[in-house]
């Protein structure tokens, strides 16, 4: 196991669910932002859920998980979050322009 993947899971076991989920956010946005210089996303954590949205490749896009749903995608794996808002991503037209040491991370656990 890679050193990152030993500290992200770490975090996914001890991180509450919105400081968890408010980390993913930032490295899908430094993701997105490799990927188009222009990207916006927000993220905004609530008292039972979170809300991730913004603008990237031309296309805005949202995602609105409960908080009860973070917690089970960190339960399955330490990426899997991840995974989960880029599966979302490209359903909503917006592509990964090439794989990153990051995005092997995210597609290479399951």
């Amino acid at each position: 196991m890679r050193e990152n993947d030993s500290i992200r899971s770490y975090m996914a076991a001890h991180l509450k669910a919105q400081l968890f989920a408010s980390h993913v956010a930032r490295c899908v946005r430094k993701q997105l932002l490799q990927f188009d210089k222009k990207t916006v996303l927000h993220f905004d954590c609530y008292a039972n859920f979170f809300h991730l949205y913004g603008h990237t490749q031309g296309k805005d896009f949202y995602l609105l998980l409960t908080l009860v749903e973070v917690e089970e995608w960190k339960a399955a794996a330490p990426y899997a979050l991840d995974r989960y808002i880029f599966c979302e991503l490209e359903e909503k037209g917006i592509s990964i322009i090439h794989m990153t040491p990051y995005l092997r991370a995210v597609f290479s656990q399951s």
